[in-house]
């Protein structure tokens, strides 16, 4: 459930186009594309035009905020460690905030089973070796 209001904006077009020539422009490799983040080079497949801002938290897409990163690691981790537990937080407090969150009721159970009472050897255990027997 979303209660911040809209659904994803992607970058339009001309705003991934300009971000890829300033990715081609400003990495240590002039004209070869290179991850913003990490330095790491862009290969088709793992291009990423990643929102700095959270797009679920008010960032617009615009060139300022618009990253060419790698898929893999960059933006995985970005997006799983940083802005997913942040949306998730901002969905949190909004629902508490407007109160749509459940009460927390008490598990109504019989609970466990008493375990049994383990039973000990009542005589010492036969080992059988080499014909011998032996009380260990």
């Amino acid at each position: 459930m979303n209660l911040r209001g809209k659904e994803r904006q992607e970058f339009p077009l001309r705003i991934r186009k300009l971000a890829f020539v300033r990715c081609c422009r400003n990495g240590s490799k002039p004209g070869i594309p290179q991850c913003e983040n990490c330095g790491n080079v862009l290969r088709p497949g793992n291009i990423e035009y990643e929102h700095l801002i959270p797009d679920g938290l008010g960032g617009e897409p615009t060139l300022e905020n618009c990253g060419v990163w790698c898929r893999v690691p960059c933006s995985k981790s970005k997006t799983f460690s940083e802005d997913n537990p942040r949306m998730a937080k901002a969905d949190r407090v909004l629902r508490k905030s407007y109160g749509l969150t459940s009460k927390r009721q008490q598990i109504k159970s019989a609970g466990f089973r008493k375990a049994e009472p383990k039973h000990s050897a009542t005589r010492p255990i036969v080992r059988k070796s080499d014909g011998d027997n032996r009380h260990v």
